[in-house]
């Protein structure tokens, strides 16, 4: 059975929180975990800015072919309209910058070494 795209996104989140429910019980005992983990939330952070651009594209597109409309609460329909573009451009920017971020975090945590015993004392 396919997923449809709600279960895919309802499966991420739930992906993500336990991630970090792990990272509360069990944390990271390598600096190779660090670096892993790292890399695939870079990852998930640029999928998540094509997420939005794609979801953005999906409403252009329906209200090009007429099919949105105003709900009953009296909001002007172009208010809301103007309210999930610039939030989503600003969502977009965010998440460039976590990428950017992450990604730089990933670098460096690749150039911390593993130290297998305690520290020599003098």
């Amino acid at each position: 059975m396919t997923e449809n795209i709600e279960q895919h996104a309802e499966g991420a989140a739930r992906s993500l929180v336990e991630l970090v429910r792990a990272l509360q019980d069990r944390g990271i005992e390598r600096p190779v975990e660090a670096y892993r983990v790292h890399s695939y939330l870079t990852r998930c952070a640029g999928e998540l800015r094509t997420a939005v651009e794609l979801i953005e594209a999906s409403v252009q597109q329906l209200q090009n072919r007429g099919r949105l409309m105003s709900d009953s609460r009296g909001e002007p329909f172009d208010d809301v309209l103007q309210r999930f573009t610039e939030s989503s451009a600003a969502a977009k920017d965010l998440v460039g910058a976590l990428h950017g971020r992450l990604n730089t975090a990933y670098s460096a945590i690749g150039h911390v070494a593993y130290k297998d015993g305690p520290e020599e004392q003098e």
